[in-house]
């Protein structure tokens, strides 16, 4: 048995039996690991008003190779995001994306850079207007599955590989996972056709800078529909376990 210490934020929590909750936590250095905080719904647990979601734990907990679930044995509070529980609409974008990182992050395998990218997405969330907090969920769903090597084509066409300029109007092929020019799409079914302010917009939603995302208004021409074409993408070649849609 070893004592770990380590950063984590709340994934899950499942109540086991009368006073206890087993966490699903998303540790910085072990990846998804399973804890089970006992006496945690006690009136004087010395966890209690801790351990929430979206926030960023320091966890202490006993590892013992041959348990599925560890033992938490101290937390302590690294940083609250007040601005997220203080609005629905981002609480819920929140909760939308820590489904869908639980959906795909497997147990113990260390994910560092994931990790990494959730202070980050929960400091912008914090600054997000209430009305866009889709659309930073949806930058982040991509961001965080290009941490696991997954990412749209959308310089050339996934069919040809000509270079696609937005004059082209190109379409976008959730199944080929990449924009295909206007020759190809001839011979292909499913592509979704693009607007020159869709496929600038597609690429804003890939680009690493986030700012220039936040630079759009609420009225963004097409919005709605790449926002959906990023999710079905993701959904689509990520491979979700259900119930991360």
């Amino acid at each position: 048995m070893s004592l770990v210490r380590t950063e984590a934020f709340v994934l899950k929590a499942i109540r086991f039996g009368d006073t206890s909750v087993i966490y699903r936590l998303f540790t910085r250095d072990y990846g998804v690991v399973p804890v089970m905080a006992r006496g945690v719904r006690r009136p004087k647990s010395r966890f209690g008003g801790i351990i929430e979601p979206f926030r960023r734990l320091q966890v202490t907990y006993y590892s013992r190779d041959n348990r599925d679930i560890q033992t938490l044995s101290g937390v302590e509070l690294v940083t609250a995001y007040p601005a997220i529980v203080e609005s629905l609409e981002r609480m819920d974008a929140a909760g939308r994306w820590f489904r869908f990182l639980r959906a795909v992050l497997p147990d113990h395998a260390p994910a560092v850079a994931m990790f990494d990218l959730v202070p980050v997405a929960l400091e912008r969330l914090c600054r997000t207007p209430a009305t866009r907090a889709s659309r930073w969920e949806t930058f982040h769903r991509l961001a965080a599955v290009a941490q696991l090597g997954v990412t749209p084509e959308l310089a050339a066409c996934v069919a040809c590989g000509r270079p696609v300029a937005g004059s082209q109007a190109p379409s976008f092929s959730v199944v080929d996972g990449g924009v295909v020019c206007p020759q190809c799409r001839r011979d292909r079914t499913g592509c979704r056709s693009l607007s020159s302010a869709e496929y600038a917009l597609l690429n804003l939603y890939h680009h690493p800078d986030y700012g220039l995302l936040e630079q759009l208004d609420d009225t963004a021409n097409g919005d709605a529909k790449v926002r959906e074409l990023v999710r079905e993408f993701v959904r689509y070649h990520a491979d979700l376990r259900s119930g991360a849609a």
